[in-house]
C-alpha cells in the first residue's frame, strides 16, 4: 500500500504542476494495481527437477500502475504511466551482492526492483494542421487489428520480475499519425525498438502503414498493411565488412465479419521478406534471403448464448507459421523461420513462451512458441453466475518443419488452459488460470544420466519428461 499511496502522490503532483505550465481543461486519474501468486513444476518437462533454468517454484509479484490523463489547451492531451512490478522475495534494499537469483529468499534489490519506471508517455495533438489528422508522439502503446503482427513490446527493465509474460510494460517509443476518413483509418506508424544499444549505428526501427476500414454491414472489418523492421547488427561482427543485417518486410491483410448475429469468422494472412543475419552462430554468420509466411483463421458461435442460463460461446481457430528445415539451416538456402515480430495475442498460457522466456531440460529443445508451427484451438465459455466467466482451450502444437537433427517427430504437444474470472466488484476481480502442457513425442525420453552443472562432476540426475503445469491466482483492482 506505501507503494501504491507513493504513486498516487507523484501522479498527483504533476497535475497540481501542469496549470503553471498549459492550461488544464480536464485532469483524469486512473490505474490499476494486480497481485499474482504462480506456481508451476517441470517446466523444462523434466520429471527429476534439477531446476537448472530455475523456472520451477512458487512466488508472488505485483503490477502497480498510476495513469495520468491531462487535456491542456484544444486538441492537445498528456498521458503519463508510471509503473512498479517486482517479485515479493526481494525482501529489502540493497545495492550488491552475490545472490542474483530472485527465486532465493532475502534477494537484494539489484535489479531495482522497488524503482518506479515510466511506461508511459506521450502527446497527443488532434486536427493536426487539418481536421482528419491526429498525432501521438512519445511512449505509447500499440496495438493493430488483433495484435498479430504488432500488439506488444514486451520488457522487463533490469529484470525485475521472474514471470516476464506478465510484465506491466508492453509499450513502443513510437510517432503515430492517424488520418480518419471515415469509414476508412489510415496509421502512419515510426518506433525505435532499441537505439545505440551498444554504439551510434546499433539500431532496431519498425516503420508501418496500416489502412484499416470498418463497414455498417454484417459487423465486418477489413485492414492492410505493411511492416518494416530494420534491425542493425554490430559492424565489428560484419564478416569482410559488409553491411548485414536483419530486415523484415512484412505484408498482409485481416478481415472479419458476421454472417449471423451470433457467428463471427476472421482470417489474416501475411508474408514476410527481406534479409536474415544468423549472428547466434558464427559459423553460419552471413546475410540470406528471408522468405516466411504466416496465417490465423478462426471463428466463434454464440448461438446458444442466449437459450440458456449458462450463456455457452464455442469457438475454433487455426494458426500456421513458417519454419525453417534443420536440415536446410546451413548457409546458401533462405530463410523461412517466421519472425514473431511484436505480436501481441497470445493464445497458450504455456508453449508459446517457449524460446522466447523459457527454455525446456529435453535434448530436442529447437521448438519456439511463434515460429515453423501448426497451432489447432478449440475453446469455449460458460458463465455460470452473472459475476463468473469460466474460459478454456485446447490447443494442439505440430511443427511444419523438421527443426531437430535428432528426431524426425513432429508432435509438439498439447495443452489445455481453464481461466475462472470473478467479478467481486466493480473495481475487484479475481482470476484463476490452470494450464498443463503434454509434451509430444518431437522431444525425445532420455534413457540416460545426465551431469548435474550445479552439483560438480561426481553427480549425476536422472532425465525423464513430465506435464508442465502452472497455476496463476490474481486479484486485481482498477480505479
Amino acid at each position: 500500500m506505501r507503494l501504491l499511496k507513493g504513486l498516487c502522490i507523484l501522479a498527483l503532483a504533476i497535475a497540481f504542476t501542469i496549470p503553471v505550465y498549459a492550461e488544464t481543461q480536464s485532469i483524469k486519474l486512473s490505474g490499476d494495481l494486480a497481485i499474482r501468486y504462480i506456481g508451476r513444476d517441470d517446466y523444462d518437462f523434466n520429471s527429476y527437477d534439477t531446476d537448472v533454468a530455475d523456472t520451477d517454484g512458487s512466488y508472488f509479484m505485483t503490477n502497480a500502475e498510476v495513469q495520468l490523463d491531462a487535456d491542456l489547451t484544444d486538441n492537445v492531451a498528456v498521458t503519463i504511466r508510471l509503473v512498479n512490478q517486482h517479485d515479493w522475495n526481494v525482501s529489502h534494499i540493497g545495492t550488491d551482492g552475490a545472490d542474483t537469483d530472485l527465486n532465493f529468499d532475502n534477494a537484494l534489490d539489484t535489479y531495482g526492483e522497488f524503482d518506479v519506471l515510466v511506461d508511459l508517455a506521450y502527446v497527443t495533438l488532434k486536427e493536426f494542421f487539418f481536421t482528419p489528422l491526429t498525432v501521438r508522439i512519445g511512449k505509447q502503446d500499440l496495438w493493430f487489428g488483433k495484435g498479430f503482427i504488432v500488439g506488444a513490446n514486451y520488457e522487463d527493465p533490469n529484470g525485475q520480475i521472474s514471470a516476464d509474460e506478465y510484465t506491466s510494460f508492453t509499450s513502443f517509443k513510437a510517432i503515430r499519425g492517424t488520418w480518419d476518413f471515415e469509414p476508412w483509418t489510415l496509421d502512419a506508424v515510426f518506433a525505435m525498438i532499441e537505439e545505440n544499444e551498444v554504439q551510434a549505428d546499433d539500431d532496431e526501427q519498425l516503420y508501418g502503414l496500416n489502412l484499416g476500414c470498418v463497414l455498417d454491414y454484417y459487423n465486418a472489418e477489413t485492414e492492410v498493411y505493411y511492416w518494416y523492421v530494420k534491425d542493425d547488427e554490430l559492424p565489428v561482427l560484419h564478416l569482410g565488412g559488409n553491411d548485414d543485417d536483419n530486415s523484415i518486410h512484412c505484408i498482409g491483410a485481416r478481415g472479419s465479419f458476421d454472417p449471423h448475429e451470433d457467428i463471427t469468422i476472421w482470417g489474416e494472412a501475411a508474408v514476410q521478406v527481406g534479409t536474415y543475419f544468423d549472428i547466434a552462430n558464427m559459423a553460419r554468420a552471413e546475410e540470406r534471403d528471408r522468405e516466411a509466411y504466416a496465417f490465423d483463421l478462426g471463428g466463434e458461435l454464440r448461438l446458444w448464448e442466449e437459450q440458456y442460463a449458462w450463456r455457452p460461446v464455442l469457438g475454433a481457430e487455426y494458426i500456421f507459421y513458417s519454419g525453417q528445415n534443420a536440415i536446410n539451416e546451413s548457409s546458401g538456402h533462405d530463410f523461412h523461420g517466421w519472425n514473431r515480430m511484436y505480436r501481441g495475442k497470445v493464445d497458450s498460457a504455456i508453449h508459446e513462451w517457449y524460446n522466447v522466456f523459457y527454455t525446456t531440460g529435453m535434448p530436442t529443445a529447437n521448438d519456439n512458441g511463434g515460429t515453423n508451427l501448426h497451432q489447432f484451438i478449440l475453446m469455449g465459455s460458460i458463465q455460470p453466475m452473472d459475476n463468473l466467466n469460466v474460459d478454456a482451450r485446447y490447443i494442439n502444437f505440430h511443427l511444419h518443419e523438421n527443426a531437430s537433427t535428432v528426431t524426425d517427430n513432429k508432435n509438439v504437444g498439447n495443452e489445455v488452459d481453464i481461466e475462472l474470472t470473478y467479478e467481486y466488484t466493480e473495481d475487484v476481480t479475481f482470476g484463476l488460470l490452470s494450464a498443463w502442457f503434454w509434451s509430444g513425442d518431437y522431444y525425445t525420453d532420455p534413457e540416460h544420466a545426465a551431469q548435474n552443472p550445479l552439483a560438480g562432476a561426481q553427480e549425476t540426475v536422472q532425465k525423464g519428461k513430465d506435464v508442465a503445469n502452472e497455476i496463476v491466482a490474481t486479484c486485481k483492482v482498477s480505479f
